[in-house]
């Protein structure tokens, strides 16, 4: 599965308590969002099925993908070599993705999580846990404190610095294609008056944020006509947010911790002007869009 491995393993007997452990923490995470879903395995399961006729589930599970709550299957189809991965929103019921993965791209995931093993940088699942990313914020604050801790803004780094660097790319990392993490305890305003994320304690410790593309995306669009864009976000650890149970927007806008703090995200909507999809938003209004953890998008912000 392409997310993230479902399924908890022990590798080695010299690991078996820190695997022990992995195994409960993933299943403890597992029972929560699958509190969440609206849509029982059983139905998910029928759905997905139904994609790949005649196929088996080779594993499944549910996982937060891109901000939304969804069931993730691997199906196996008799006389096919590929998998087919069908994730089926865990609220609605409908299908989201319907993905071949082909048997290099199997082993490829493989030879990852066998790099990983229980316990390892990326954690048991394959993805890191908000414990990880905040001892990697961490440490990279530490290891980047030149001026005046601007070199802690990791969406102002070239190319080369991010090839150079593997601690800032699995920060980069954290989001998926077309997006950027802005996370606060990192983050900086430009502008006349430069100044680093106000209160970062108070906010949720990633959002993600779409970033420019052409042509428009479902998650990031522009309107050339009336030079606007219109931008989704989301929160990378819901359950860890401070205002997880705020309702709507209030999700992000009530923890903020200042409200300047919007103009980071509206910057990062319209990274670097959009200069690498082609574009000039120099002057473009933007909107924001929060999406929620069960998949709905709700106004977040709006441009002037």
């Amino acid at each position: 599965m392409k997310a993230k491995t479902i399924l908890c393993s022990i590798v080695t007997l010299g690991l078996l308590a820190a695997g022990l452990t992995a195994c409960v923490t993933e299943k403890q995470e597992q029972a929560k969002l699958e509190a969440k879903a609206k849509i029982p395995r059983a139905d998910a399961e029928k759905i997905a099925l139904a994609k790949a006729p005649g196929g088996t589930i080779k594993e499944g599970g549910i996982e937060e993908e891109k901000g939304k709550l969804v069931w993730s299957f691997d199906i196996a189809t008799p006389g096919a070599a590929d998998i087919t991965e069908v994730l089926v929103d865990a609220m609605t019921g409908d299908v989201v993705t319907v993905e071949k993965e082909t048997p290099a791209q199997q082993e490829k995931e493989k030879q990852e999580d066998a790099r990983r093993g229980p316990g390892g940088a990326q954690g048991s699942t394959g993805a890191p846990t908000a414990a990880e990313v905040t001892s990697w914020v961490a440490d990279y604050k530490a290891g980047h404190p030149g001026r005046g801790g601007k070199d802690w803004d990791i969406n102002r780094k070239s190319a080369a610095e991010i090839a150079a660097d593997p601690n800032l790319k699995r920060l980069l990392d954290l989001c998926g294609p077309d997006q950027r993490p802005v996370i606060p305890a990192l983050a900086w305003e430009y502008g006349g008056n430069d100044h680093q994320w106000i209160n970062p304690t108070a906010s949720a410790l990633v959002c993600c944020v779409y970033i420019p593309v052409s042509p428009n995306s479902e998650h990031w669009k522009y309107d050339k006509a009336t030079d606007h864009v219109t931008a989704d976000i989301y929160v990378k650890f819901p359950e860890q947010n401070p205002c997880k149970n705020e309702t709507g927007a209030a999700q992000v806008m009530s923890c903020l911790g200042d409200r300047s703090n919007i103009e980071i995200l509206v910057d990062t909507a319209n990274l670097d002007d959009g200069k690498a999809a082609g574009l000039s938003l120099a002057e473009a209004s933007t909107d924001l869009y929060l999406v929620l953890p069960d998949g709905s998008r709700v106004l977040m912000y709006q441009g002037k």
